[in-house]
């Protein structure tokens, strides 16, 4: 057997294994169709549009019309505040995942951003979220982390005792915008605040096991003049 016919008896196996792999899925959809309207069939009543998910859907997702579609489905059967349209599923950020094949519901747009309670002694802030914030979308309320200010790729921490008080919270319309509040310390505020306004602030979430640690402050003034003044008390 030459070796050019062995690539082409390779190559043809292959081909006959990508078209069997398509026949499959192609089967295992039609069956799931076929129960699907058996179902349908079996208990009747009247059949609703709803919006399915065709993929896994994790929190922070937007929907889009490639992660939903319309599906068939017994309307006695839909869940409560299953979603009916496209137009009031797309561009929505989901806040509870989504099995691929589950209905859609208000549930999974829950209203995350309800602030908790702010800790005594501290203040309650409010940021608004961009890419070099740094904080995870999927960050939790009571999450405790620290704050750093980035100029000119210098970072400086600017505060430790930070809690988040709310999830992001994102708006959905001519321009999607995005916060979060997190609790503060007073003496803190102004750094949060000033590294906000300037886009310097960073956003950090350090393990339970790490304690962050301020860099020692320099002294001032030129290294000479610090030591003639030590030599000068002596």
């Amino acid at each position: 057997m030459s070796a050019r016919f062995r690539i082409v008896l390779s190559a043809a196996f292959a081909v006959l294994g990508v078209v069997a792999c398509l026949a499959y899925a192609d089967s295992v959809r039609q069956e799931a169709e076929r129960v699907r309207s058996d179902a349908i069939a079996r208990f009747g009543g009247e059949v609703a549009h709803l919006v399915v998910a065709s993929q896994p859907i994790e929190v922070g997702d937007l929907i889009t019309d490639r992660n939903v579609q319309l599906r068939d489905w017994v309307a006695d059967l839909a869940p409560q505040g299953a979603i009916a349209t496209l137009d009031d599923a797309i561009g929505r950020e989901v806040s509870v995942p989504v099995a691929a094949g589950a209905v859609l519901t208000e549930l999974n747009f829950r209203d995350e951003s309800v602030v908790s309670e702010v800790p005594a002694g501290h203040v309650a802030v409010s940021v608004p979220v961009t890419e070099k914030l740094g904080i995870a979308r999927g960050v939790t309320r009571g999450a405790r982390v620290s704050a750093y200010a980035v100029s000119q790729d210098v970072p400086q921490l600017i505060a430790t005792d930070v809690e988040v008080l709310s999830e992001l919270a994102t708006s959905v319309g001519v321009i999607a915008t995005q916060q979060i509040t997190i609790a503060v310390l007073p003496d803190d505020v102004p750094a949060v605040l000033g590294a906000s306004a300037s886009g310097d602030l960073r956003l950090v979430i350090p393990a339970d096991d790490v304690e962050t640690v301020a860099e020692p402050e320099q002294a001032e003034g030129p290294v000479e003049e610090q030591v003639e003044m030590e030599g000068g008390e002596q």
